[in-house]
């Protein structure tokens, strides 16, 4: 083995997530001219690799080599958007086609707000910019479709629709449909109901959309019929060459209750989980979010706002715009002590309602034993509270799956389908909706 190859394994040891692994191991290292070049497979791949694992490569490419090396990032070949369509060879001119009048994209679904300068890049979510980015370029086609998943308010749903929007500004004549699971099953229901699924199938196929998204594709569970017919539409899209972009609160393959099939096309892209910010991601997203609102807000404030807010960057965004709020209608300027004060309930409610404690509340709320709530029973009137319990120790502790897996003696699939459905009767039915509305209303004022 050279001593590139052995520089290669270094690198690849040194990553644990499988997407990165796959990026690395396509590297090719040599020296030329006394100056070491990395090349990667395409722009996509530079771009996330020379941002996230620039000091990592060059830090191992000297240490292996013993003495210090130029060392430049390139791609080893053309980027597929330059050969997709290649010139024909018969000498003859080619008359300019003109570009297409903008047309109006009512249909897009896109929110105009969630766009890339809005979104903070971090760790936790690089590889979504930037394989988001490549997307919306057009440079890695071959990667379709594009899957996001994550826990709620990390911003998946934001990629998705910055795609789209970057897409349009740039491209306006592009026909662009964002949908969610929901309102597409109820597409295929209603056509079936009133016998017009030629004009369903019609709405959905190459010819009516470039892109096409999808969220929430993890509520399909248990819709068979439904499942067949989008297999049907990815297959079509795919085929004929239409970026398809899903997203989902769980990877593919930890999606209960759908067709073998349909997951082996959710996952036969590029599959990205876009993980929790961490402190410094954090410290960028109040930073940008006071900037835009026009706060000056100093470091020691966005320190303490970073420390105490880990939930979802929706909580951040949050935080920030009640502080600048208060400041504004009080008079007073952004200090520590202001945030404190306005922050105080929500730092206290972290450390107050644990794991413990929310079962003491739903055990007393339900009137059922804790001993039950963490017991094998599947019988109705203990599964709905214990399901319950779980929702609400996701959205109060900053406890991992895991770990609440293993309160509430449950696999980490389990904890999972228990929160899925709880999200999913939350939106759907008004009955449970009020129900779980009054428990964390009673639930915070006991924390309070």
């Amino acid at each position: 083995m050279d001593h590139f190859a052995i520089i290669k394994e270094s690198i690849l040891s040194k990553s644990h997530a499988a997407s990165d692994r796959a990026l690395l191991d396509q590297l090719e290292i040599s020296e030329e001219d006394g100056s070491v070049f990395v090349r990667c497979p395409n722009v996509f791949a530079q771009k996330y690799l020379n941002r996230i694992y620039k000091d990592l490569i060059v830090s191992t490419i000297r240490t292996c080599l013993d003495r210090h090396v130029n060392v430049e990032f390139c791609v080893s070949q053309p980027d597929e958007i330059q050969d997709r369509h290649p010139a024909p060879s018969t000498g003859k001119p080619v008359q300019m086609s003109l570009p297409p009048f903008a047309q109006a994209n009512a249909c897009s679904g896109l929110n105009a707000h969630f766009t890339f300068d809005e979104f903070v890049v971090g760790r936790c979510n690089a590889f979504a910019y930037e394989a988001a980015q490549a997307v919306s370029d057009g440079s890695i086609s071959r990667y379709n479709p594009l899957y996001f998943h994550s826990d709620v308010g990390l911003g998946k749903s934001h990629i998705s629709h910055a795609i789209g929007n970057k897409i349009l500004s740039e491209r306006p004549g592009t026909c662009v449909n964002f949908t969610t699971a929901r309102d597409f099953t109820q597409d295929y229901v209603h056509s079936v109901r009133n016998n017009c699924l030629s004009t369903f199938k019609s709405s959905y196929r190459s010819h009516a959309m470039d892109i096409f998204f999808i969220d929430d594709v993890h509520l399909f569970k248990n819709k068979e019929k439904t499942q067949v017919e989008l297999c049907h539409v990815l297959d079509d899209l795919i085929s004929a060459g239409k970026q398809v972009v899903l997203s989902g609160f769980r990877p593919p393959t930890s999606i209960p209750q759908i067709d073998k099939g349909l997951r082996s096309r959710f996952s036969s892209g590029l599959v990205i989980d876009i993980k929790r910010p961490d402190k410094a991601t954090r410290a960028k997203i109040v930073r940008h979010k006071a900037r835009k609102n026009g706060v000056t807000m100093p470091d020691v404030v966005v320190e303490f706002i970073s420390d105490t807010i880990h939930t979802s960057v929706r909580d951040l965004e949050s935080a920030v715009m009640t502080i600048a709020a208060m400041s504004s209608l009080m008079k007073r300027p952004v200090t520590i002590d202001l945030a404190r004060e306005l922050l105080e309930g929500t730092l206290e409610k972290q450390q107050r309602i644990t794991i413990p404690f929310i079962l003491d509340f739903i055990s007393k709320s339900f009137s059922v034993p804790k001993e039950k709530l963490v017991s094998p029973s599947r019988k109705k009137e203990i599964v709905y509270p214990r399901q319950v319990a779980i929702f609400l120790c996701r959205r109060y502790t900053e406890e991992p799956l895991q770990v609440i897996g293993e309160a509430f003696s449950r696999k980490h699939s389990s904890i999972i389908h228990s929160l899925e459905t709880i999200d999913a009767q939350y939106t759907q039915n008004l009955k449970v909706k009020r129900e779980i509305d009054f428990l964390i209303d009673r639930l915070d004022g006991e924390s309070s």
